[in-house]
């Protein structure tokens, strides 16, 4: 066919579907070079990076945490080899290989048809016994599906007696998870819940290392590419003493009830016992889980920190800060004597004093000694709330002592404005009667009665509290020192203190703290308490410092509450008699060591 002898519409058309023709051949060329561009030079380095993950496999090896020790390098918290035993269903490709694990791991049975039907990587097994791991181990070249990783878990030895001074670890929830992940967290972590190991986990948490394996194209690696080792944590020194901490735990313990001792150093405000109970072990969150259902649910609250959260009225304990406001702001003079009968009347409410016939003649010496209600009543309305405020506040009384463990509370310290405020009435004086007798709207916590025992016995400073003296890298470098802080100076009259120490001391020598007494030689000064309860039983309460030598400030003071003990003279007093002859035990140990150095010397 002639073109030129074409006529020009049939010309036309042809060249028409000429040029469609030439759109629907070159706009697809054109596509594809777009995407190979893109590709190759905006997505290459990604693509490469896929490349190099789909022909390597990362292994994630877990960091130990690091190790808690007391004051004496006793070890609190460390950590176990933990053997834990996983099943790759997209890498096994060995007929009959799952029966040979069942034959291993019987209970494993349910886990690995999961595995298979959801081709998601499980854990069979747990710390297995070393003859299963040793079976598995050799079958390791015949089913390629299982992986044996050595971790580390937390082990604590000394279980509930420090519990809630050291807290736990435990799998991160969901909502932790995202809130931690930027931080280099994984899924599979397990990070501090409580105590110590909530307050420093950036500190005790360790790096990961990593396995990076190189992998054929079933799946089965076949060489190490690159291995990093995991960093341990950091290791952490606390105040604390273990032995008087398990003294202390035992006693309480052996008391058949819940309380909290709390034992602090006046000189510096470093705690050296703290103890609540009823109490748990820690070891059971890292893998027992139908045990911890158990603590969630014991009635006894386990999980509660009494010494920092459980907030009680601090009865005759607080007689000692009634004390100092009266002789401090000149409104009584120690030698101010009532008669007591037995009770107090007070408008239409009758206070009454635990000895039921009366203590007769009173002065402010013997009616600490013999804890007076009548005669701290008729005290109080001298003092006035405005002071009780003012003097509860030097010593911190509803105020958050700032110590370096989670959850605390602050209790009350009660005043006009804050009745106003909360209850929406005016402050009476029967309120101030109450307030004289450690009773009503005042409570304070253990850790708080710690404090302001502590104070009594330096006289005057108040020491922010703290259970970390100091942290120390892999190297042992020291990272962080705690240096001790002053909250706050009491300016008293030092014969105010004196009186108030005399006083005390006599308590436990012949008043209603002799059971805390141990020998003449051994001074300690003592107060009991006790606080009523609407649930039950009053609560037992005592607090001392000791020992007492002159121009000394003493090592160490106590506050211990025994719920539904109903006297502290007969339940918590005891308790401090144990703690102390422990600490009078471990100074012979110390001093007979000493003259031992020397005579090697020699």
């Amino acid at each position: 066919m002639q073109w030129e002898n074409t006529s020009y519409i049939i010309r036309k058309k042809v060249q028409q579907s000429f040029t469609s023709l030439r759109y629907i051949i070159i706009i697809p060329i054109v596509i594809i070079y777009v995407v190979l561009i893109y590709f190759q030079i905006f997505k290459g380095n990604y693509f490469y990076t896929l490349a190099e993950k789909n022909r390597s496999r990362t292994f994630l090896k877990f960091a130990p945490r690091g190790t808690i020790y007391d004051s004496n390098n006793t070890i609190l918290a460390d950590n176990r080899v933990w053997v834990r035993i996983y099943y790759y269903p997209f890498i096994d490709q060995q007929t009959g290989s799952l029966q040979k694990i069942i034959d291993i791991l019987p209970e494993s049975k349910k886990l690995l048809f999961s595995a298979i039907k959801t081709q998601q990587v499980v854990s069979l097994s747990e710390n297995i016994p070393r003859e299963k791991l040793f079976q598995l181990l050799s079958l390791r070249h015949k089913v390629t599906g299982i992986s044996i990783e050595t971790e580390y878990r937390r082990k604590y030895p000394y279980g509930e007696s420090f519990a809630h001074l050291i807290g736990y670890v435990s799998e991160l929830s969901q909502k932790e998870f995202l809130q931690l992940r930027s931080q280099g967290y994984y899924r599979t972590d397990l990070v501090g819940k409580s105590g110590i190991e909530n307050v420093y986990e950036n500190y005790l948490r360790g790096e990961h290392g990593a396995l990076v394996m190189e992998i054929d194209a079933h799946g089965t690696p076949t060489k190490v590419l690159r291995e990093l080792t995991p960093l341990s944590g950091n290791d952490i020194h606390l105040t604390i003493d273990a032995d008087l901490q398990l003294v202390a735990y035992k006693a309480l313990a052996n008391t058949g009830k819940n309380g909290a001792v709390v034992g602090i150093d006046p000189r510096n405000g470093a705690i050296k016992i703290l103890v609540s109970h009823k109490s748990f072990d820690p070891n059971i969150f890292i893998t027992e889980i139908e045990e911890r259902k158990k603590i969630f649910n014991d009635k006894n609250l386990p999980l509660f920190n009494r010494c920092l959260q459980g907030a009680y009225p601090p009865g005759s304990t607080y007689k000692c800060l009634a004390m100092i406001a009266s002789l401090n702001e000149n409104r009584v003079h120690k030698t101010w004597n009532i008669f007591c009968p037995g009770y107090f009347n007070f408008g239409n409410k009758i206070f009454k004093c635990w000895e039921k016939k009366g203590h007769k003649n009173m002065d402010m010496f013997n009616a600490l000694k013999n804890s007076c209600n009548v005669y701290f009543a008729n005290l109080s309305l001298k003092i006035g709330i405005d002071n009780f405020e003012k003097y509860s506040k030097m010593f911190g009384f509803g105020e958050p002592t700032k110590i370096d463990l989670p959850f605390e509370t602050i209790g009350v310290c009660p005043s006009k404005k804050w009745k106003e405020e909360k209850l929406k009435d005016k402050w009476y004086d029967g309120d101030t009667v109450n307030i004289g007798i450690g009773q009503g709207y005042v409570t304070a916590t253990p850790l708080q009665l710690a404090i302001y025992t502590a104070a009594i016995a330096n006289k005057g400073t108040v020491y922010q509290p703290f259970v970390v003296s100091k942290i120390t890298d892999l190297n042992k470098n020291i990272i962080y020192k705690k240096e001790p802080v002053k909250k706050n100076l009491i300016k008293i009259n030092p014969e105010v203190w004196d009186f108030v120490e005399k006083s005390m001391i006599e308590v436990v020598r012949s008043g209603t703290g002799r059971a805390a007494f141990i020998n003449d030689d051994f001074i300690l000064a003592g107060k009991t308490g006790t606080s009523q309860n609407p649930q039950g039983d009053d609560h037992a309460l005592f607090i001392c410092y000791g020992p007492i030598k002159e121009n000394e400030i003493p090592p160490l003071a106590l506050a211990i509450v025994v719920e539904h003990g109903k006297k502290g003279s007969a339940a918590a007093a005891p308790i401090a008699k144990e703690i102390f002859k422990e600490y009078l035990k471990l100074k012979t140990q110390d001093v007979s060591q000493d003259k031992e150095v020397t005579y090697d010397g020699d």
